[in-house]
């Protein structure tokens, strides 16, 4: 069976077309929903997905009528995407995304049939359970990191309880219950904080510009205590302040600085009333190889956390959501048959 999958970000579209359970030809292109965003039309994201879909069949040798489904998920679901999906509610399994998922035939792209699968939004807490403070903190929602959680876990084989630190330019933490479902998440702006500190405050002299070359352990140790103690804004200036009267090296600078700033995902993982980590969860790290491995060294030596730590492989972060997508796209063709199934049974029976 043919089935193709498409990842849509802020920036970036990712499109897998898979040959059975093998993924046979792949396409990024550089547009995404910010494009939309900023000409408040569709236009440029449809045109630039309809020829990578026309570059990845012609390449594969097969035709459009073999591809029996293509699932879209992530941004591109969002109002800025192609069709949106509203978020459902947590706790979510991956039937409950199969169901909620809406399938589509889309003219201007080729008459084939999509699925757009909704993201996952926390679920409200009880207002006599809660302060203002926590109400308003309990909440989060995700687009696509629903499809890259129920991925890792396909490709990992990871039962639930766990606690998946999906990092990027926003890093998403995903609780998953025992059961196996979505149960909360919360988002934080890490990567963008990051690399916008670096380069648009008075830290830009003190860091350089390719950010962090290799992980310096001691230093990112260093920056995540100070920004736990004292707070996030001197952490951050403690980096000019280490390169003026220090006079430490580039990287070891920009080190320390990404150690201030995720030492406060560390704090949001302790304390957040939307994820509730239990110390003893199995803790997975994805996302791209700095962060990564600056999330790995921070969550494992740190005491609070007493569960196992899990480094996903670069292959495991790359293949995730296709494979979740793909995952889910199965169980909509098996949930339709199933469908059909039923209904003929009734005909037959009149």
């Amino acid at each position: 069976m043919n089935l193709m999958t498409i990842d849509g970000g802020t920036t970036n579209t990712r499109i897998h077309l898979f040959k059975e359970d093998k993924i046979v030809a792949s396409s990024l292109i550089s547009v995404g929903v910010r494009d939309t965003a900023i000409t408040g039309k569709k236009d440029r994201l449809l045109e630039e997905i309809r020829k990578a879909i026309e570059k990845i069949i012609a390449k594969s040798n097969i035709g459009y009528k073999d591809i029996r489904l293509i699932v879209a998920s992530g941004m591109i679901t969002s109002n800025l995407g192609i069709m949106e999906v509203p978020h459902i509610t947590a706790p979510a399994t991956i039937e409950d995304l199969i169901r909620s998922s809406r399938c589509s035939v889309l003219p201007e792209l080729f008459d084939l049939p999509f699925l757009f699968v909704p993201g996952v939004k926390n679920r409200r807490p009880f207002q006599a359970d809660s302060n203002g403070d926590d109400l308003i903190e309990a909440l989060d929602m995700m687009r696509g990191e629903e499809t890259e959680t129920f991925g890792i876990m396909e490709i990992t084989g990871l039962k639930g309880p766990a606690v998946l630190v999906l990092a990027g330019s926003h890093i998403k933490i995903v609780k998953v219950d025992e059961l196996g479902r979505i149960d909360s998440s919360v988002t934080t702006m890490t990567g963008e904080l990051f690399g916008t500190i670096s380069r648009n405050t008075i830290l830009a002299d003190s860091i350089p510009p390719e950010l962090v070359t290799s992980i310096e352990k001691e230093e990112l140790l260093k920056g995540a205590r100070i920004s736990q103690r004292v707070g996030f804004s001197r952490g951050c200036f403690m980096t000019r302040i280490i390169d003026q009267l220090e006079h430490s090296e580039g990287n070891k600078r920009a080190n320390f600085l990404l150690g201030v700033v995720i030492g406060q995902d560390i704090s949001a993982m302790k304390n957040s009333m939307a994820l509730k980590v239990n110390p003893e969860d199995t803790i997975v790290i994805s996302g791209p190889g700095p962060l990564r491995e600056a999330f790995y060294i921070l969550l494992s030596t740190d005491p609070y956390f007493k569960g196992g730590i899990i480094k996903l492989d670069d292959d495991e972060v790359k293949y995730s959501v296709p494979f979740g997508a793909r995952k889910i796209g199965i169980g909509f063709l098996e949930m339709q048959s199933r469908q059909r199934g039923v209904l003929e049974d009734k005909v037959g029976n009149n």
